[in-house]
């Protein structure tokens, strides 16, 4: 055959070839364009969604909008085209700042300046641009001083957040022009100033230091002094030692305050407070509390709500806590706290929390909660809040741990839940009177069942053997790596349900 001849049929079929594929992609682009079942959602929704999926799991941010882009014509183009799905400049690579920066179009930003140790011309354009146009600003960070805060003097009016977290911070004069009528949430290491225009709206507060009477604390809804805080007097800027009566002094002067967490500091005053009236902070719902000194936890007698609705307190460096430290958080707990539906307790390790109980397997919404300290008698500190009926029981016990059931004797707790940390001969011994008497429910998490030959009717044992006591209806197991024969085993004594490991 004639060489030419057989290059020219090789051609002739790899044009016919391609071809066909070319027809298969057209037709793959139809097929997934009239058999999607969201082939008939407009733009404007799947925008909705995709904003969505952007702002609750941040890793999907950027560069993963690239697995997006690839499911089908419709997604890609919709997901390019919407500037809002653009505007986070935070945690970005710089090779992509140009080409977001194009995507987002006029949109408003969100900002970090200081994340990058030299800031390269692909970032640096970006803060020239939002210098010359602050409305583009819409969430800015600010980790490392810099010219870019003297630049801000112009009235930004998409701000809604502002972090900044050097600690020797000075806010020029005219700092955003005096003007920013959105912005709501304020972090700050260091100091603001006492008096400040562009503070006029602002609702929530984190800080380092804090003005006693600020104006713009009049406003505040939340609330978070960062651990190591410090007060300043309004007037002379005095650093003043943060005492009972001092940090009274602050809330004081925020009667729509409605979330609360707070750090007491190491070197704190440990004097008692002097007032002869208790603070009263009507709206307030939501109090976060962390001590370095179990005294300090006073500072609950001196303070009034109308309806708490979560409270948690922990102290740092404690060996051991007991019902007389913890009684001023329970007693203001059960003054302040009006609800009838009180009905969780959970143990895990060292903590202890209670929750309004809805159910096994739907969420719980936390009342109150000691956390980071080893109590030494629970009974008695679940004895301090009466309205309490622990249902839920959650614990985990180091494997060395003597295998003692806490609140065992409790006749209310319906189920049991045992996570990471126990070894299932510790656990499930023989016990002449089983432990919780109305126990319904029994949950196990990543428990070591090896061997099995021994852990498996160890287990059955200790379930089919209560006969004295209310009858296992279920078993969760959760993560603990049986086989079907073990499972099966398991289901001759008491219903078994697996549950998928979180991914």
């Amino acid at each position: 055959m004639n060489p030419l001849h057989s290059q020219e049929l090789v051609h002739h079929y790899d044009t016919k070839i391609n071809a066909h594929f070319a027809e298969i992609r057209i037709l793959r682009e139809h097929r997934n364009a009239d058999c999607s079942n969201t082939r008939k959602l407009p733009p404007e929704i799947l925008s909705m969604i995709f904003g969505i999926l952007n702002d609750q799991r941040p890793q999907y941010r950027h560069s993963k909008w690239i697995e997006l882009t690839h499911v089908c014509r419709t997604w890609r183009n919709t997901a390019l085209n919407d500037p809002s799905l653009w505007i986070d400049f935070v945690g970005v690579r710089p090779k992509w700042i140009p080409e977001i920066f194009a995507r987002s179009k006029a949109a408003p930003l969100n900002l970090r300046y200081g994340h990058y140790n030299d800031i390269p011309h692909q970032v640096s354009f970006v803060f020239d641009h939002v210098a010359e146009h602050p409305e583009r600003i819409k969430k800015l960070e600010i980790h490392s001083k810099g010219p870019f805060l003297e630049l801000l003097n112009k009235p930004v009016p998409f701000l809604e957040s502002l972090s900044v977290t050097t600690t020797d911070v000075t806010f020029p004069p005219d700092f955003l022009g005096g003007a920013a009528p959105r912005l709501t949430f304020v972090k700050c290491n260091g100091g603001l100033p006492p008096d400040a225009s562009w503070l006029a709206n602002m609702t929530s507060l984190e800080c380092g230091r804090v003005h006693l009477e600020a104006p713009y604390l009049s406003k505040l809804t939340s609330l978070h002094l960062c651990r190591g805080w410090a007060a300043l007097d309004a007037r002379d800027g005095v650093l003043e030692r943060v005492s009972i009566d001092m940090f009274l002094s602050v809330v004081e002067n925020m009667p729509l305050l409605q979330l609360l967490s707070f750090v007491f500091p190491r070197w704190m005053e440990e004097s008692p407070s002097s007032r002869s009236t208790p603070v009263h902070l009507p709206h307030l719902r939501d109090i976060t509390a962390d001590f370095h000194d179990p005294k300090t936890a006073t500072v609950f007698n001196h303070l009034r709500v109308d309806r708490i609705e979560r409270l948690r307190t922990a102290w740092a460096y404690q060996p051991s806590m007991d019902a007389v430290t913890l009684e001023p958080v329970c007693s203001f707990f059960e003054r302040c706290y009006h609800g009838d539906d009180l009905q969780y307790l959970l143990q895990v390790g060292p903590d202890v929390e209670m929750h309004r109980y809805i159910g096994s397997t739907t969420a719980h919404t936390p009342v109150l909660l000691f956390a980071d300290l080893p109590p030494t008698d629970l009974a008695s500190i679940v004895d301090l809040v009466p309205r309490c009926v622990p249902r839920t029981f959650v614990t985990r016990l180091e494997s060395h741990r003597q295998p003692v059931f806490a609140l065992a004797e409790c006749a209310t707790i319906e189920e049991l839940r045992l996570f990471p940390g126990h070894r299932a001969p510790s656990v499930f011994p023989g016990y002449t009177a089983p432990p919780y008497p109305c126990l319904r429910r029994l949950h196990l998490e990543s428990l070591s069942f090896v061997p099995k030959a021994k852990r498996i009717p160890q287990l059955k044992r200790w379930i089919a053997g209560r006969k004295s006591a209310t009858k296992v209806e279920l078993l969760v197991l959760k993560d603990c790596r049986l086989s079907v024969k073990d499972i099966e085993s398991l289901r001759k004594v008491v219903p078994v349900v697996e549950l998928l490991i979180d991914p």
